[in-house]
Parts: structure tokens; C-alpha cells; sequence
């Protein structure tokens, strides 16, 4: 089956009624949480997070999309439809915004499309899962291994060959493993002065992702990755801000 990403190219982006948004700078809102959802988005380019915010004004960043991901599928749900999270441009971002009918349209009458979709929905759930299993059953040390090799993914190998560079600040990287920037910020630190990461503004650089992953493996593998969570973070669960 192919994927989303090169059937959208193939057989979507070329309709009249799509619309394309380029060079979008870091910090433009694409759609606000509860704003009315009429579109979907196609990253082309750049990094898009998005984040959902509590009643009490808690933040949880539930997934960082990049090249080739879809946003905004509840535009595709039953009225009311509104978008769940905000959607931020995390880097220079070039998007696609496809009105909702026109992606209507295009399911209904591609079944390799909707195909690609609906696996695409489905590996989406997957990730959720797998966040809520890091929040509940890890250490924030095993979570900013695991987010940061990740987040690796998504970005390409700095030229030089000296890793690959997050445009994240540590306050964001906070929000999307539910945590304090307190805790995050300490935990940082312990990672750089072992070597597995490097610290600057908005900025983490990665030198190599399968080293975060083998650390994360060993800690899991001595049973001390499973941990209670700190007062801090016990205050923004009470606040909403872990549960989506």
C-alpha cells in the first residue's frame, strides 16, 4: 500500500480548491483549539506542533508533525466540528490547507487514498498510545531519550556530521513530555554532561539518536525507568494539562 504522503502528491495537490502556504515563519498559528475545522493541512515542509490546552491553562504538546504528515483530520468529523489542539508552526513551514469537501471528495472516490488515510489514522492512534504509556509508566529521563531520538526523525543530519539539531526550546520539549521546565531543564543538563545531548537556545543538537535509544534501553533494562511523578507535574495533571 503507498503511503499518505506520496498519494496526497500524486493525485490531490494539483485540485483548484487546494490552496498552498509557503514559507510560514516559526510561531504562525495554522488553527486554534476549538476554532470551527473546515480544512485539512499537508505538511510539505517544516515542523507543525500541536497543543492542547486545559480549562485550568495547562499545556501538553501531543505530537510535533513533519514532512509529508496530515493535520487537522477532525475537519472530516460530524458537526460541530473544531479542531482539538492548536497547530503551530514549529520551523519555517510550507503546508497545503485542503478544504474539507475537496477531501471528502477525493476518499470517496480513491480507494487507494482512502486506504492511505485510514492507515495513516490508525498509526496516528498507535503514537497516542504510545505517549500515554511514556507519561504514565516513565521517568522523565526515559522520556526525553525516547522523545528526543524521535523527534530526530524528522529533521535531516547537520552537514558536518555533528548530529542533528532540534529547533525546540526546553520549555516546548516540557509541554510534549508533561512535565516542569524545572525537571526537564535539571534532566537536560545530566544529559549534556554525559554526552548525549547539546545544549543552546531554542536549540538541541542530537549527536546520535540510536545512543539515546540504547540509554533508554539500559535504563529500562535496570528497572529504574518507572517512577512517581514529581509535585510539579502532580500539580498540571490536577490542572488537566496530562490528559489531552
Amino acid at each position: 500500500m503507498s503511503s499518505l504522503a506520496s498519494v496526497v502528491r500524486t493525485s490531490l495537490l494539483s485540485s483548484p480548491e487546494i490552496t498552498r502556504l509557503a514559507s510560514l515563519r516559526r510561531s504562525t498559528s495554522i488553527y486554534s483549539q476549538n476554532q470551527i475545522a473546515d480544512a485539512l493541512f499537508f505538511v510539505e515542509e517544516g515542523l507543525v506542533k500541536l497543543t492542547r490546552t486545559s480549562s485550568g491553562g495547562g499545556h501538553l504538546i501531543l505530537a510535533i508533525c513533519g514532512s509529508g504528515q496530515m493535520l487537522g483530520e477532525e475537519a472530516l468529523g460530524d458537526e460541530p466540528r473544531s479542531y482539538q489542539t492548536e497547530a503551530e508552526a514549529l520551523t519555517t513551514t510550507t503546508l497545503y490547507r485542503i478544504p474539507r469537501q475537496t477531501m471528502s471528495s477525493a476518499l470517496a472516490g480513491s480507494a487507494e487514498l482512502m486506504a492511505s488515510f485510514v492507515a495513516y489514522l490508525l498509526s496516528r492512534k498507535v503514537a497516542l498510545a504510545s505517549k500515554v504509556e511514556l507519561l504514565c509508566l516513565h521517568d522523565v529521563e526515559f522520556r526525553i531519550l525516547n522523545y528526543l531520538a524521535e523527534l530526530s526523525a524528522l529533521v535531516k543530519p547537520q552537514a558536518d556530521g555533528e548530529g542533528y539539531q532540534l529547533p525546540i526550546t526546553q520549555l516546548e520539549l516540557a509541554d510534549l513530555i508533561g512535565a516542569t521546565r524545572e525537571t526537564t531543564s535539571t534532566t537536560l543538563n545530566q544529559l549534556e554532561r554525559r554526552g548525549l545531548v547539546k545544549l543552546s537556545r531554542r536549540l538541541l543538537t542530537i549527536p546520535s539518536p540510536d545512543t539515546l535509544l540504547t540509554a533508554a534501553a539500559a535504563k529500562s533494562g535496570l528497572g529504574t525507568d518507572s517512577a512517581p511523578l514529581d509535585d510539579g507535574e502532580l500539580t498540571k495533571l490536577s490542572r488537566g494539562a496530562l490528559i489531552p
